[in-house]
């Protein structure tokens, strides 16, 4: 369900100058957003507002080179549209999986809070954040949007917006709790990015982010990053319908592998603290499909960035968050408030 004109204005800005923006209703059922500073338009397609600047905006629909913009976060862009327009499907699965990656925050921490999703994908958690009771503002920069609106809009209070994280175009302070599941590591600047949400981020507001991880201690799963690392030098550079196509043999070769070996393995006595080390165990608890959605995100995306536990703790500290905390969820979940402002005595 997407918000009304009033609760858009109230909360939307001009990602270029922070302005407030006015509707402009156009001819038939179509409305603009105009800034009211720069007088930049944006216009509301598909009740998905269309918050990207100018230069970005054009590269994205192939209308013009997007001049000052990273060429490698626009392939990016491109490269999750193609991804969630072939893998729309909403799983069962996926309500624990948000549950998973939100701890130590239950389903009804949830309930009354106005959200963001930062980087909402095909929408799969931004449903969740609703279904529990958040007002949610899921933003994403590329054609992801639309698959994202569709599977959110019988979720609740759900408002899809098409924007990049880096320009996010809210008021400050205006959310209650930010989260960025999986995406941070896919943008030129991460930390930067990270950072900049703090901004948007209510006074003890808390904010949650996975972060893929660089295994330590762990040799064969760095063994198996360092052969992925290798097979990205050239699948990126491939069509998105070439990766799509290899992204099966792959997950089949996940499943063959490990997935079925940890299936069985599990359950043979002695053998149980043996399997849990097993890489990739995690697709057990998904449908294949879901396997191969990831192999298609591995191996397509230009930029991909990945942390050691310490560096994600660092993020936090430098973002000086209070209770900061850093998890193992497949990845690193690192999790913080931003302080209130400091009361002057008298």
């Amino acid at each position: 369900m997407s918000l009304s004109e009033q609760e858009l204005t109230e909360t939307l800005r001009c990602p270029g100058c922070l302005g407030q923006l006015r509707v402009r209703e156009e001819t038939g059922d179509g409305i603009n957003l105009v800034c009211s500073i720069c007088a930049e338009e944006f216009p509301v397609i598909d009740s998905i507002p269309r918050l990207l600047l100018s230069p970005f905006r054009e590269a994205l629909l192939g209308n013009g080179v997007a001049r000052g913009v990273d060429a490698r976060q626009l392939e990016t862009a491109k490269s999750f549209g193609f991804e969630w327009s072939r893998f729309p499907e909403m799983y069962e699965e996926w309500n624990q999986s948000f549950l998973d990656y939100m701890q130590p925050h239950r389903a009804e921490f949830f309930r009354g809070k106005k959200v963001l999703d930062a980087g909402c994908g095909n929408g799969r958690f931004a449903y969740y954040a609703a279904k529990y009771g958040a007002e949610v503002w899921a933003i994403d920069l590329g054609p992801a949007v639309e698959v994202a609106r569709k599977n959110t809009d019988k979720a609740g209070r759900v408002q899809v917006i098409q924007s990049d994280l880096h320009r996010p175009p809210f008021a400050l302070e205006s959310f209650d709790f930010i989260y960025s599941i999986g995406v941070l590591h896919h943008l030129p600047d991460p930390e930067g990015a990270f950072q900049n949400l703090l901004r948007y981020l209510k006074p003890s507001g808390e904010i949650q982010i996975y972060l893929y991880w660089k295994p330590e201690r762990q040799p064969i799963k760095r063994a198996l990053l360092s052969l992925v690392d290798l097979a990205r030098k050239i699948t990126t550079r491939l069509s998105h319908r070439t990766v799509y196509a290899l992204a099966f043999p792959a997950a089949v070769a996940a499943f063959t592998f490990f997935v079925w070996p940890y299936r069985i393995l599990k359950n043979v006595p002695g053998l149980k603290s043996f399997a849990e080390k097993i890489p990739m165990k995690q697709y057990a608890r998904f449908p294949f499909r879901v396997c191969v959605n990831d192999q298609l995100d591995r191996f397509s995306a230009p930029i991909e960035n990945r942390y050691t536990k310490q560096q994600v703790a660092d993020w936090l500290s430098r973002a000086k968050l209070e209770s900061a905390k850093v998890a193992e969820a497949y990845g690193w979940v690192g999790t913080g408030r931003k302080p209130a402002p400091a009361i002057l005595s008298r």
